[in-house]
């Protein structure tokens, strides 16, 4: 990425908060009490690779430290249960899917307005929207997007927040190249 092109995208509305394993991460314009977060990556990762780890959506729980429950419950609704160190473990519906985009494919999830199939035992986010999209980058590697606008509901202490808009965005893309073989 051009350091022009970051300057555009920085200000359409992103902060650059760093860069690192090839990839700059991103905070957003705050919404309410959250901002929503951005990884760009290029990767010397064949797309194929990627899609397959995405695409297999009950999956995510054995490489995403963050998810320990990924199971389906419906056609396109899947039932996860986000944890983190020190708050109560969130769990939710998904609607999940995915649509071919120029070069690729965009993965993205929204919170299901019908949570028919969550446990009721952990807190419901409020609100939980994100994508993932694959391209073909050069020389056969891949170009990932990473976006997520997540309101984690009841008692979470903003350090908790300011860390996973940061470190834990960056911990999150990093476990996804790892298990990519990079």
């Amino acid at each position: 990425m051009t350091p022009l092109l970051l300057v555009l995208t920085a200000s359409a509305g992103w902060t650059i908060s760093t860069a690192s394993s090839g990839c700059t991460f991103y905070v957003g314009d705050r919404q309410g009490d959250y901002a929503p977060v951005r990884a760009e990556c290029d990767w010397s990762i064949a797309p194929d690779t990627l899609h397959a780890i995405i695409g297999d959506l009950t999956a995510h729980k054995t490489y995403f430290s963050s998810v320990s429950v990924s199971e389906k419950v419906g056609d396109g609704r899947y039932r996860q249960v986000h944890v983190a160190s020190g708050i109560s473990d969130r769990e939710l519906i998904v609607d999940m899917g995915s649509d071919p985009i120029p070069s690729g494919i965009r993965y993205w999830w929204k919170k299901s307005a019908d949570q028919t199939g969550a446990s009721g035992s952990n807190v419901e986010p409020n609100h939980n929207e994100g994508k993932w999209e694959i391209t073909a980058g050069e020389d056969g590697g891949s170009h990932v997007v990473y976006e997520l606008f997540y309101d984690p509901a009841g008692s979470v202490p903003g350090f908790m927040v300011r860390w996973f808009q940061t470190a834990g965005v960056e911990l999150l893309v990093t476990e996804l190249k790892t298990k990519a073989g990079a």
